[in-house]
């Protein structure tokens, strides 16, 4: 079995509680990417869990795989993962992830390099930016997008589950 998927038996649903007709709309950071395909914990496990479920829409683009590729290539993840694991990573991460337009990035972030995302959220119109990034958090909400952790976003998860 690959390293980056978890194993079936940990496996659990994550279910938002909305109306099915509308779902929430992410674009989560190259380094979420980066850190399932390393991770041997939980990390894995929620990453794999939010790609499955069905009332998120989870958005990429060509931008957000090159920045994952560059940084999961590089020799100090070599120890971690293969290649092949890696292309195996992208095979079945897209399968889950719907494309969108790298969009125009905006010249706002602290870190330049992180603007690109802003574009992609800005084409997507991306309901949430998980990230850990402090230059993209100190933001806070770029147009209709709402810049959260994963731990933020967890819980916006949670309380929009129905009590029971």
């Amino acid at each position: 079995m690959s390293k980056c998927l978890p194993k079936r038996s940990r496996m659990k649903s994550m279910r938002t509680g909305m109306k099915k007709s509308k779902k929430l709309s992410i674009v989560l950071d190259a380094n979420w990417y980066v850190s399932a395909c390393i991770s041997r914990n939980s990390r894995r496990t929620l990453y794999y869990n939010i790609l499955k479920n069905t009332d998120l829409q989870v958005f990429y683009s060509s931008d957000l795989i090159d920045e994952f590729s560059d940084v999961i290539e590089r020799p100090k993840f070599s120890k971690y993962i293969s290649r092949k694991q890696i292309n195996r990573f992208k095979i079945i991460a897209l399968k889950f992830l719907k494309k969108t337009s790298d969009g125009i990035a905006p010249e706002i972030a602290r870190d330049v390099d992180d603007n690109y995302l802003l574009g992609v959220c800005e084409s997507s119109k991306a309901d949430y930016l998980v990230t850990g990034d402090q230059d993209l958090l100190v933001l806070s909400q770029y147009q209709q997008t709402k810049i959260v952790t994963m731990g933020q976003f967890i819980k916006i998860l949670t309380l929009s589950q129905p009590a029971g």
